[in-house]
Formats: C-alpha cells, sequence, structure tokens
C-alpha cells in the first residue's frame, strides 16, 4: 500500500477506537500524530518509503540488513517498537499516545495483509499472509479503500470538529 492510504487507515482506526472510548484514547493532536507515525513506521525498511527518504540514516541499514517486509512487518516489531516508546516515556501520562503508535502500527500491518504481497506477522517465520481478497499498491481497490477511509475522517471530523 502506498504511504497515503497507510496515513487514512491508521487516522481512521484511532479515530474509531476514539469514538468507542474517548477516555482510553482521547482524540487530540498528539494522539493524532502518534498514530500517524506508527503507520508509517513499518515503512522504515524501505529507503524509498516516505519515513525513508526522510530517516535515511536508519532506513538504508535496515534495508540492507532486513530487507523490505520482514521485521519491521511483524508483530514482533510492533510490539518491540511499542515497547521501546514505553520505556523512553516512562510515565503513565504517555499512555494514550503509546495507544495510538500501536493503533497507526497494527493498522499498517493490516493495511500490507490486504495487499497481494502479504506480511510476514509471525517472523522470523517466512510465511506471508494476506487477506482472501486483496487489492494491487496503487490499484483500483487500494484507491476505493482510500476514499472510503478519507470519507469516514470526513464524517467523523464533521461531527465532532477538529481536535
Amino acid at each position: 500500500m502506498m504511504a497515503r492510504t497507510h496515513v487514512l487507515m491508521g487516522l481512521s482506526a484511532c479515530t474509531a477506537i476514539s469514538s468507542v472510548d474517548p477516555q482510553f484514547l482521547p482524540l487530540c493532536g498528539t494522539t493524532l500524530a502518534a498514530s500517524f507515525l506508527g503507520c508509517l513506521a513499518p515503512d522504515l525498511d524501505h529507503p524509498g518509503s516516505w519515513l525513508g527518504r526522510r530517516l535515511w540514516f536508519v532506513s538504508l541499514p535496515l534495508s540492507t540488513f532486513l530487507g523490505h517486509r520482514g521485521l519491521t512487518h511483524s508483530l514482533l516489531a510492533a510490539g518491540g517498537a511499542t515497547a521501546l516508546l514505553a520505556w523512553y516515556a516512562a510515565t503513565a501520562r504517555h499512555l494514550p499516545w503509546l495507544t495510538a503508535f500501536f493503533v497507526g502500527y497494527l493498522s499498517h500491518l493490516m493495511g500490507d495483509w490486504l495487499s497481494s504481497s502479504g506480511v510476514p506477522l509471525f517472523w522470523p517465520l517466512k510465511r506471508k499472509f494476506q487477506a482472501p481478497l486483496t487489492v494491487s499498491t496503487g490499484g483500483i481497490g487500494e484507491w476505493g479503500l482510500r476514499w472510503i477511509f478519507a470519507a469516514y475522517l470526513l464524517f467523523r471530523f464533521g461531527t465532532c470538529g477538529v481536535p
């Protein structure tokens, strides 16, 4: 999937969880920013990705040693990245930020699960998992998903206001 679709999926997931339980995940600029970072973080292993171009000094070594859609696209990495952020934050008041990052990260894995390439959820096992119905990156299916998530966000922010 393309970065725009990952961002729309991550923000939609964060917004949806917030609408169910705003105490658990308050909808604010900080949680939306954390979700944004989380939904782009798995592609740090690809130097041509949106985040990889900006953090090339991290992306190039990751790509060289791990390749694309390896460790960073696994549940192990999702938990590890969140644990590292939790260690860094070290206070309970950052819990919504950490939750939003994790939700964004998982939304990225879900998006790539929907793509024909699949994801190695249980890395280092090589098996890649994919949805029964998949979409091609940049294809009509991905465009359709992008419009659905954009419409959801427009509806949500139109009814509750921008945080």
